[in-house]
This record gives structure tokens, C-alpha cells and sequence, in this order.
């Protein structure tokens, strides 16, 4: 691991369902960590159909220091950029990567 080269904050989010208090839900974004960061490739872009509308999808990789917690469905802010995790791996005992994707109509 070379730590000068993780030198974005990025903020770590989980999606949370909470009661509504009519019986069902709302989903709301939990902070769960500002760690420091690497994005290790340019966005891979590719125009598709998503919901019925033409998106571009950009997919890069976040290098992060290793953590267990991160999962699928999480998402990382970055400035005014949202990413949604997709994916995570370790590289090893010292580095977690996500794989994340951004959607943009």
C-alpha cells in the first residue's frame, strides 16, 4: 500500500430502512466513515437503456484502507459525485476495493 497515493476524502454510506409510522418504511443514507481513498481507473463509460430512458453508466474502482463492513448496495460521496458500490474485494491484509458504478440520465 502506498498511502500517499489514497488522497481523496470520500464519505462510506449504508442505506437504512426506518419506520414510517404509517406501517411501512422510508429508506434514508447513514454516514458510516470519511476515509481516504484511491481511484485506481479512469470510469469506464457505456451508453444504455435504464428505466425505460437512455443513461450513461460510468464504472470505476476505490481503493480504500481495509475494511470488512463496506457491502453491496453502500454508496461513496465524493464532492457532488455519488457512487453506488457494486462490488468489493480485497486485495489483501491491508486494502479493500470497491468496485462502484455511477448512473447518470
Amino acid at each position: 500500500m502506498i498511502i500517499g497515493r489514497m488522497n481523496k476524502r470520500v464519505t462510506l454510506q449504508e442505506q437504512v430502512k426506518t419506520a414510517d409510522g404509517m406501517g411501512g418504511f422510508k429508506v434514508v443514507w447513514t454516514d458510516r466513515g470519511t476515509v481516504w481513498a484511491e481511484f485506481k481507473t479512469p470510469p469506464a463509460l457505456s451508453v444504455k437503456g435504464v428505466e425505460g430512458a437512455v443513461a450513461s453508466v460510468a464504472v470505476r474502482e476505490v481503493k480504500i484502507r481495509r475494511r470488512q463492513d463496506v457491502a453491496n448496495g453502500w454508496r461513496v460521496l465524493y464532492g457532488s459525485a455519488v457512487w453506488e458500490v457494486e462490488h468489493t474485494y480485497e486485495l489483501d491484509l491491508t486494502e479493500t476495493v470497491l468496485v462502484c458504478k455511477d448512473v447518470r440520465k
